[in-house]
C-alpha cells in the first residue's frame, strides 16, 4: 500500500514538473501570439498561425516516434541511459533533416503567397533543433528528473518572448519573428543537453553507432505511424481551412485553439508524468496498470466539467481581452464550440499511455488511424460546405471519436475502468452549476463564479487528497 501511495505522489511531483515546462513553452508561444495581434492584423496572425501548424506537424516526423520508445527504454534499463541518449541524437538528426526538407516542399507546393511561404521555410529550421530537445526531454522522463525540463525551458522562452516583443515593436513584422523562433529553440535544446550532462552518469564512452541508431529508428516506427497519423489529423483541418477559406479564418481558429492550451497541457502533463510508473505497474499485470488508471481518470473528469463550462461562457470576453484587438471577438461562436473538447479530451493521455505500458502499441497506432479518416471525412464535408464553423464542428467530432476508441480499447485489452458510477454522481453538480448560470439574476460572471463554486463543492465534498491516496493505494494492491 505504502508503495502505491509513494507511486502516485511520484506522479503527482512529475506532473508539476513537466507541467511547468509545458507551462513555459505555451506561454512563451501565446505571448507571442498576444504581442503580434495587438500589432498585426489578422492575416498576419493567420500567417504564423498556419506556420506553426505545419511546424508542430512536422515536428512529429522530426522525431520519428523516438520519445516514447526512449522513456519505455530508460524507464525499463536505466544503466543505457546515457548511450541511449547518444544514439537518439543520432536518429533525430536523419529524421528531422528529411522533415525539415518536406516543410519546406510542402510550403512551395501549396501556392500559398510570397510572404506566407517565407515564413513556413524559415520555421522549418526550428525542427531539427526541435527534435533533438524531445530527445533529451525523453530521456529525462525515463530517468524521472522531470524537473530539469522546467529549468531547460527557462532560458529559450525567455528569450522567444523578449525577442519577438523587441522585433515587433520596431516594426519588423512576422518574419522576424519566425526567425527569434529558430534561436529560441536552439538555446532550448543546448541548455536542456546541459543539464542532462549534468545529472547522467556516462557509464559508455564509445563512439555511437549507426547500425544502432537505425535499430532504434526501426523499434520506434510503430510509434512514429502513431503520432504521424495524429499530427497530421490535427492539422488537416487547419490546412483545409487556408484552402476553402482563407488566412484570417485560420487565424480565428488558430487564436481559439491557443487559449485552450493551458488546460490541456495539464491533462498532457498527467498523461506524460504517469508513464514511467504505468510502465512500471504494467509488470504486475495488466490489472495493475487499470488500478492506477482509475483514480487519475476520476480526478481528471471532475476538473474538466468546470473548466469546459468557464471557457464556453467567457469565449467572447477572453477572445477580447487576451488578444487585445476587438476583430478577434468574431471567433466567438468558434471557441464556444471547440471548448467542448475539454470535456472530451482529458482522459485520453492517460488512457493512451496506458495502452503504450502493456506495450498494445498498435492498438494506439490503429485508434489513430480511424482519427485521421473521420477527421478528414468530416473536415471536407464541414469545412467544405460551412467554413470556419464547419472547422470547429469537425474537431468536437474527432475529440468524440478519440474517446470512444481509447476507452474500448483500454476497457477491452487492459481491464475495467468502472467510471460510470463517477459520471452519474457528476451530473447533478453539473445541472446545479448550469441551472444557477442560466437562471440566477446576477451579473454574469457572478452567476459564473457561484455556479462554479457550488459544482466544486458537490464534487468534491467527500474527498480530499489523503482519502484519494488511500483509495488509489488500496485498487492497486488488490
Amino acid at each position: 500500500m505504502s508503495g502505491s501511495t509513494h507511486s502516485l505522489k511520484r506522479i503527482a511531483v512529475n506532473t508539476a514538473a513537466v507541467l511547468g515546462g509545458d507551462v513555459l513553452n505555451k506561454a512563451g508561444t501565446f505571448l507571442v501570439y498576444a504581442i503580434l495581434a495587438r500589432q498585426a492584423s489578422v492575416h498576419e496572425f493567420g500567417q504564423l498561425s498556419l506556420g506553426l501548424l505545419l511546424l508542430y506537424t512536422f515536428h512529429v516526423f522530426a522525431v520519428a516516434g523516438l520519445p516514447v520508445a526512449l522513456t519505455r527504454q530508460v524507464a525499463r534499463h536505466p544503466r543505457a541511459t546515457h548511450r541511449l541518449l547518444r544514439h537518439g541524437y543520432l536518429a533525430a538528426l536523419f529524421a528531422s533533416s528529411l522533415a525539415t526538407a518536406a516543410m519546406i516542399l510542402l510550403a512551395v507546393a501549396m501556392q500559398y503567397e510570397r510572404q506566407t511561404v517565407l515564413v513556413i521555410v524559415l520555421l522549418a529550421l526550428a525542427v531539427p533543433p526541435y527534435a533533438l530537445s524531445m530527445i533529451t526531454e525523453a530521456v529525462i522522463k525515463g530517468s524521472q528528473r522531470m524537473h530539469l525540463i522546467t529549468l531547460g525551458c527557462v532560458p529559450g522562452n525567455v528569450l522567444l518572448v523578449v525577442g519577438s516583443f523587441v522585433a515587433i515593436q520596431r516594426g519588423h513584422g512576422v518574419l522576424a519573428v519566425a526567425a527569434i523562433i529558430v534561436l529560441a529553440r536552439t538555446v532550448t535544446w543546448i541548455t536542456m543537453h546541459r543539464l542532462a550532462m549534468q545529472t547522467i552518469p556516462r557509464r559508455d564512452r564509445r563512439r555511437p553507432r549507426v547500425q544502432l541508431s537505425w535499430m532504434l529508428l526501426r523499434r520506434s516506427m510503430v510509434f512514429l505511424g502513431t503520432d504521424g497519423m495524429q499530427a497530421i489529423g490535427a492539422a488537416l483541418s487547419g490546412v483545409l481551412l487556408s484552402k476553402f477559406a482563407s488566412e484570417r479564418e485560420l487565424g480565428l481558429l488558430g487564436a481559439s485553439y491557443q487559449l485552450l492550451q493551458p488546460i490541456q497541457m495539464f491533462y498532457r502533463s498527467v498523461g506524460h508524468s504517469c508513464f514511467p510508473q504505468l510502465v512500471t505497474a504494467a509488470r504486475g499485470g495488466a490489472e495493475a496498470v487499470a488500478a492506477m488508471a482509475r483514480p487519475l481518470l476520476g480526478f481528471i473528469l471532475r476538473l474538466a466539467i468546470p473548466a469546459t463550462i468557464g471557457v464556453f461562457v467567457l469565449a467572447g470576453d477572453l477572445l477580447g481581452v487576451v488578444y487585445g484587438n476587438p476583430d478577434f471577438r468574431a471567433g466567438a461562436i468558434v471557441f464556444q464550440i471547440v471548448s467542448l473538447t475539454l470535456l472530451l479530451d482529458p482522459l485520453n493521455p492517460i488512457l493512451g499511455h496506458g495502452l503504450w505500458a502493456v506495450q498494445r502499441d498498435r492498438t494506439v497506432l490503429s485508434i489513430v488511424v480511424v482519427n485521421v479518416v473521420t477527421n478528414a471525412l468530416a473536415g471536407l464535408l464541414l469545412i467544405g460546405y460551412y467554413g470556419l464553423i464547419g472547422a470547429a464542428v469537425t474537431s468536437v467530432v474527432a475529440s468524440t471519436v478519440n474517446l470512444a476508441q481509447h476507452y474500448w480499447h483500454f476497457h477491452r485489452g487492459v481491464g475495467r475502468l468502472q467510471l460510470g458510477r463517477e459520471v452519474v454522481r457528476l451530473l447533478f453538480p453539473t445541472a446545479v452549476a448550469v441551472a444557477t448560470i442560466a437562471l440566477l439574476p446576477v451579473h454574469p460572471y457572478a452567476a459564473l463564479s457561484i455556479g462554479l463554486s457550488l459544482y466544486m463543492i458537490l464534487a468534491f465534498v467527500r474527498i480530499d487528497p489523503s482519502s484519494f491516496l488511500r483509495l488509489a493505494a488500496e485498487e492497486s494492491s488488490k
